[in-house]
């Protein structure tokens, strides 16, 4: 018996990387899972494999930055599986490089769409759904670059800032009516969006491998044993918190 049978998850961005990694340590913890995701055929892949581990998963193509994407798709995932227990905000996009003085309107308004604004967007359609049944855990994405800051990733550390605050705040407000509301800061992971910041330059894994106290890099699947976690009942008198997942890499000093 797995720890989540008979719950139903949506996993925002979980075609692949991160979101993908997240959503098969749910299923294989026994959670049917929505896979939300802006590209349509990696949704569609994603829920086929997560099928094959015994739970039902189903794809829906949805853009987080859609204030009505999010509440139609949120609707129709609770319609389809009959409840909606836990809510992964996983989505992101990564623009590495220029400092603030260089930083564009686009990649700025992209990134607090998708990151700040589709994370509101999520948890507010995630409370409309769960605060009525008395019943449900919300899990936000941050990053430890919500705390930590990092030269060159303005667009990325402030959103990741404001979904620490946007967590303590929902906790606060729903836990009398039994919503858990929890933030998951991890470090560096191998993913497929931190290997093209690499290949195009952006970032130094050599750096990040010999100053991370482990010596490596974290994995999804790591991250998503700690989502399990922190949405099963082990986990029932958490809420609020902020959890680093980092190899020690933010209890170091600055070099």
């Amino acid at each position: 018996m797995g720890a989540l049978n008979g719950k139903v998850a949506i996993v925002t961005g979980s075609g692949a990387g991160l979101g993908r990694g997240i959503a098969q340590q749910l299923a294989e913890a026994g959670a049917s899972v929505a896979v939300l995701e802006i590209d349509s055929e990696s949704a569609d892949v994603a829920a086929k494999e997560l099928s094959e581990t015994g739970v039902t998963a189903r794809a829906y193509p949805m853009d987080v930055s859609q204030r009505a994407e999010v509440d139609d798709v949120f609707a129709t995932v609770a319609s389809d599986f009959g409840r909606l227990d836990i809510v992964v905000n996983n989505a992101g996009i990564s623009r590495v490089g220029p400092h603030t003085q260089d930083v564009t309107d686009e990649d700025w308004h992209d990134s607090i769409a998708v990151m700040q604004t589709g994370v509101f967007y999520c948890m507010r359609a995630a409370g409309r759904i769960m605060l009525p049944q008395g019943s449900g855990s919300v899990v936000n994405i941050s990053s430890i670059r919500g705390f930590s800051p990092n030269a060159g990733r303005m667009t990325y550390c402030a959103p990741k800032a404001a979904v620490i605050m946007m967590t303590r705040v929902a906790a606060a407000e729903w836990a009398p009516q039994g919503v858990r509301v929890n933030a998951i800061a991890p470090g560096v992971l191998r993913t497929p969006m931190w290997d093209a910041d690499v290949a195009r330059g952006a970032i130094d894994e050599e750096f990040y491998l010999d100053v991370v106290p482990m010596h490596r890099l974290g994995l999804p699947s790591e991250v998503g044993k700690l989502v399990v976690f922190l949405c099963s009942e082990d986990a029932a008198y958490i809420t609020g918190s902020v959890h680093t997942i980092d190899g020690a890499l933010t209890s170091i000093p600055a070099g």
